[in-house]
C-alpha cells in the first residue's frame, strides 16, 4: 500500500508584501466565514487558474502553493 500524501495545490494573493502578508484564493460558499480554499489535484490547473488573479506587472503578487505543508 502506498502510504505517500498526495500533494494539493492551491492559490495564495498577497496583501501586504511588506508584511509578507498573504491569504488563500476561497471557494463561494453561503457563509462568509465558511472560508475553503480553491484545491487542484495537478498544480498545472493551479497555475491555469491562477493566470486570472495575476495583473501585468505583480504576477509576484500571486503564487501557486503545495496546500497542507
Amino acid at each position: 500500500m502506498d502510504m505517500r500524501r498526495r500533494s494539493v495545490y492551491a492559490i495564495m494573493v498577497c496583501l501586504d508584501s511588506d508584511n509578507d502578508d498573504w491569504l488563500y484564493i476561497t471557494e463561494r460558499t453561503q457563509r462568509c466565514m465558511d472560508l475553503r480554499p480553491v484545491l487542484f489535484a495537478l498544480e498545472e490547473d493551479a497555475e491555469n487558474y491562477a493566470i486570472t488573479w495575476r495583473l501585468e506587472g505583480k504576477a509576484e503578487m500571486v503564487k501557486v502553493v503545495n496546500y497542507g505543508d
